[in-house]
């Protein structure tokens, strides 16, 4: 226990502004394209592959309050009202920011069997994510007066961020078009953020507060591109199945950027796990340009926090899907998809999406889905694609009501192309 003078603002601004940054930060990245890629059976030489997209969702934080922090603006008591309805006692808000190119050579007989060629990807990706509560969201965008004589609990706050690039060669085969990849990933950038136990209670006069903490906060030191090195793999197979009036159907099990990841840049490591008991202490001197030197090892052990430097290992944040897909060469009008995604995270729920697939005639299909779970709660998403001899071309949002109104939860854009030669 640590007795000191502590004077706390009314308003608490710089507080208010370092969680507002930081709620809006982890919901600038997204989760994986839904866009379906359409069974294509027919036998190539060589194809190319493009793919990008960025999306993000959020359970309570509406657009209109997000894309302030984007664009800029005031954000007014109606708008923090508007996002404050919305939020429940557990909140999401991330995504995914992602770009790829793969390229696939049929002819090449690797280990001597015909129906093998070979592939090689390449790729960037960005994922971050936070679970918080709305008593942190209520801190950051109304300051500590609406707590005054209460307790500001944001428990269970976790928070991740990660951004690598990839290079991957593997072998795909020529008529199941099933696939397999092993991946060497450069980790440029990772944090994390885990609160088990986090609370501050202030008195009526809100100048005495306690506060009690548990938790680690870890971010890299270095500013260098090259943290650290991981492995893994992607797989990707195609199972035909007998669906509805035993039509032949096809399942597809995915999983993308499996793997470990090891950071050899150390990292710099906060952990705390004490209770605080604070009077007559300037806030300016816990935030902004007066702020506390955290680094000072007298101030860190007089709070009970202790500091050092880590090499990490983590699991990378890839997902795995399983999913009825869409079958290109079937001649009915209307196909139906669905399936589940999963994310080695406990920021990201369980994710079920299914739709309808309508091909309005030989190049040019469209379709409309519904999905929940991920970093949010319900979504609706359009999609249009269209195929050519050796042209494919496809564009999606998961997000329409995002795509179009401030009151949705979030925005997402992917574009996928496909020549073949």
């Amino acid at each position: 226990m640590v007795n000191s003078k502590l004077k706390i603002y009314s308003k608490m601004s710089n507080l208010k502004t370092i969680l507002s940054v930081c709620l809006v930060l982890t919901s600038l990245y997204s989760s994986a394209q839904l866009l379906p890629i359409q069974y294509d059976t027919l036998e190539r030489s060589q194809e190319v592959i493009l793919t990008g997209g960025l999306d993000f969702s959020t359970s309570g934080l509406q657009n209109e309050l997000t894309m302030k922090f984007v664009r800029g603006g005031l954000i007014t008591e109606e708008i923090k009202n508007a996002s404050m309805d919305k939020h429940r006692d557990i909140n999401r808000a991330g995504g995914i920011l992602l770009g790829d190119v793969e390229y696939r050579n049929y002819d090449v007989q690797l280990l001597k069997k015909r129906d093998w060629g070979i592939i090689v990807k390449a790729g960037y990706n960005t994922f971050g994510g936070a679970v918080y509560s709305q008593d942190l969201y209520g801190l950051a965008m109304y300051g500590n007066d609406r707590y005054v004589g209460d307790t500001i609990d944001f428990s269970g706050f976790n928070a991740s961020y990660a951004t690598y690039q990839k290079l991957g060669f593997g072998l795909i085969d020529r008529k199941s078009k099933s696939s397999i990849t092993f991946n060497v990933f450069n980790i440029s950038d990772y944090a994390s953020v885990g609160l088990r136990d986090a609370q501050v209670q202030q008195d009526n006069n809100g100048d005495n507060i306690n506060l009690v903490l548990d938790g680690e906060f870890a971010f890299r030191e270095s500013q260098a591109f090259n943290q650290g090195i991981g492995f893994g793999f992607d797989v990707d197979f195609k199972i035909p199945f007998q669906f509805a009036n035993d039509q032949t159907s096809f399942l597809q099990i995915q999983a993308k950027n499996i793997g470990v990841g090891y950071l050899y840049e150390k990292q710099r490591v906060y952990s705390v796990d004490t209770t605080f008991n604070f009077s007559g202490f300037e806030f300016s001197q816990l935030f902004g340009d007066n702020a506390i030197n955290f680094d000072s090892l007298d101030v860190l052990d007089t709070l009970g926090i202790s500091s050092s430097f880590e090499n990490r290992t983590f699991l990378l944040p890839g997902f795995i899907q399983v999913g009825k897909i869409v079958d290109q060469h079937s001649s009915k009008r209307i196909q139906s998809f669905f399936g589940l995604r999963l994310y080695p995270s406990l920021i990201y729920v369980p994710y079920v999406f299914g739709g309808a697939h309508f091909k309005a005639n030989d190049w040019l299909s469209l379709g409309a889905n519904v999905s929940y779970g991920g970093f949010t709660n319900f979504r609706g998403g359009l999609y249009a694609s269209m195929n050519f001899n050796k042209l494919a071309v496809g564009i999606a949002t998961e997000d329409v009501v995002g795509a179009v109104s401030g009151k949705g939860k979030g925005k997402s854009i992917f574009l996928r192309v496909k020549c073949a030669f």
